[in-house]
């Protein structure tokens, strides 16, 4: 292979620099040996050589001393161990692996039940639901959610309200004349109960329960209000789309719409219903439930609710002719729990006076109520229970004439 010109002139300037260095070393060994100080008379290119190795080994040696410090230094939190004197000094701490970071929060405390009710309690409501007529229509539990006087409950607790007056733990009552949104399908309601003082209580979203955590419940069952319960949750369910915690912690009439809290104080969910022939059989909305229907933002009155929520059921019943001596019965079920109202009115006709007796019957023989002889036109209102009944058009006192009857009757329920 031949080498080109620059190439020549490259290995031979390499040739001169080995040449040059071997012939230093070989002086520096020669004053080595003598004992001379041949280091004074090196040419200035050794010079700076030497300058070159000496500052290489002071960094390095500087590197050295700050890996040890580093190493040895002590990390936030662990033994000191600087100095016998201040090891001495300062008292023991744990070790690192033991404690959280500084930059993590502490984690939640538990909290006793006396505790959790203690706190609680106070935030803790019962809901009156009055009819038209202004009379008590039925009674539940709730919770302030919020300061601004929001108030929830379960939407069966209000179902068919005319008015809503909720009562704090300072026997206080505040009248409901709106709410900030209801859930039928949910069982959930959100009142807005005005200038409510009360605390708010915070809630947590309950797919963070597991089987066997430590639940309480307070509620008012049968009105007596701040009744704390304690349990467990016995099992995480689903219904459709809504999720359900079961219960060990009681839950009565009237504790309905109550909160249910975690060993922290957070309201998990909202108690709902018990189990009639069951043991320890209690059923709990889970809380996010809440938070969906407060994201509605629908601010309605109740009469709007009444009017969205009624079920209007025409009771079947053609005119027909009621023979002297006889009577003709209307069979009257009523099957929502909730119980029904039966309105309406009838015409009569026929014979002398165009009178007949009407009254209802209970499906245990119970006359509930009693209109007497009723001359060609009657009307009716009575709330009934669920149940069966019968509305019975009596003419057995005519010895001769028979009589028309023709009703126009429905039954008004609230989904």
């Amino acid at each position: 292979m031949e080498l080109s010109d620059e190439d020549k002139k490259r290995i031979l300037e390499e040739e001169q620099r080995r040449l040059a260095e071997e012939q230093f070393r070989a002086e520096v060994r020669r004053g080595l040996v003598s004992g001379t100080g041949a280091a004074d008379s090196l040419p200035a290119k050794s010079k700076t050589l030497r300058a070159v190795l000496i500052t290489l080994g002071v960094v390095l040696a500087v590197c050295v001393v700050l890996f040890v410090i580093v190493n040895h230094r002590v990390p936030a939190g662990s033994h000191s161990v600087t100095s016998t004197a201040d090891s001495a000094a300062q008292p023991a701490q744990p070790e690192t692996a033991d404690r959280p970071s500084a930059l993590s929060p502490p984690p939640p405390t538990t909290l006793t039940t006396a505790q959790i009710a203690d706190g609680a309690t106070p935030s803790v409501v019962v809901v009156e639901n009055f009819n038209e007529d202004g009379e008590k229509a039925g009674q539940g539990s709730g919770y302030v959610y919020s300061t601004d006087g929001t108030v929830i409950t379960n939407y069966h607790v209000i179902r068919g309200a005319s008015s809503v007056t909720v009562r704090s733990a300072t026997k206080e009552s505040y009248r409901v004349d709106s709410l900030v949104g209801y859930d039928v399908r949910h069982d959930l309601a959100a009142l807005h109960a005005e200038g409510i003082s009360a605390p708010a209580l915070s809630t947590e979203d309950a797919q963070l329960a597991k089987v066997g955590d430590r639940v309480v419940a307070i509620g008012a069952p049968l009105g007596l209000e701040s009744t704390v319960s304690e349990g467990i949750v016995s099992a995480l369910r689903n219904a459709g789309d809504m999720r359900i915690l079961q219960t060990t912690a009681s839950i009565s009439p009237g504790s309905s719409g109550g909160p249910l809290l975690n060993e922290y104080g957070k309201v998990i969910g909202v108690t709902a219903a018990y189990l009639v022939n069951g043991q320890n059989l209690n059923f709990v909305i889970a809380a996010q439930h809440i938070t969906q229907l407060l994201a509605l933002k629908r601010s309605i009155s109740l009469a709007q609710m009444l009017t969205e929520t009624a079920v209007v059921n025409p009771v079947p019943g053609d005119t027909v002719s009621v023979p002297a001596r006889n009577s003709v019965t209307f069979n009257i079920p009523v099957v929502g729990q909730q119980g029904a109202v039966l309105v309406g009115n009838y015409s009569i006709r026929g014979g002398v006076g165009n009178d007949v007796a009407v009254y209802m019957k209970a499906s245990d023989g119970r006359v509930i109520f009693d209109s007497g002889r009723v001359k060609s036109f009657g009307q009716i209102k009575q709330r009934l229970g669920m149940g069966a009944y019968t509305l019975v058009f009596d003419n057995r006192f005519s010895a001769l004439s028979s009589k028309s009857i023709s009703p126009s009757l429905r039954l008004v329920s609230f989904r």
